[in-house]
C-alpha cells in the first residue's frame, strides 16, 4: 500500500507528518485529511474570527498531490442587535 503523509497549517502553525500512513489510495489519504479539519478548527477561534486552514496530502517523495483547505469567517453585526428593555 502507498505511504500517504498529511501537513496542516492554520497561517500562524504549521504541522508537517514526517511518519506517514498507508492508505490504499490517494483518494482514501483525501479523505482523511478532509475528515481531519473540523476537528482543527474546533481550535480557540481567532480574535478577528477569520481563518484558513489547510491540509497537503504529500507522496513519499514530498510531492504534494492534494490541497484541501476549510476557510472559518465568523461576522458579527451588534448593531443589528434588538434593544430589549
Amino acid at each position: 500500500m502507498p505511504r500517504f503523509f498529511i501537513d496542516y497549517e492554520d497561517g500562524a502553525q504549521s504541522l508537517r507528518d514526517d511518519e506517514g500512513e498507508e492508505y490504499p489510495s490517494l483518494e482514501a489519504a483525501r479523505n482523511a485529511a478532509i475528515a481531519a479539519l473540523p476537528d482543527v478548527g474546533r481550535e480557540a477561534p481567532p480574535q478577528d474570527g477569520k481563518r484558513t486552514f489547510v491540509a497537503y496530502v504529500r507522496d513519499e517523495w514530498g510531492t504534494r498531490l492534494c490541497t484541501i483547505s476549510l476557510n472559518l469567517d465568523a461576522t458579527c453585526y451588534p448593531e443589528r442587535q434588538k434593544r430589549r428593555g
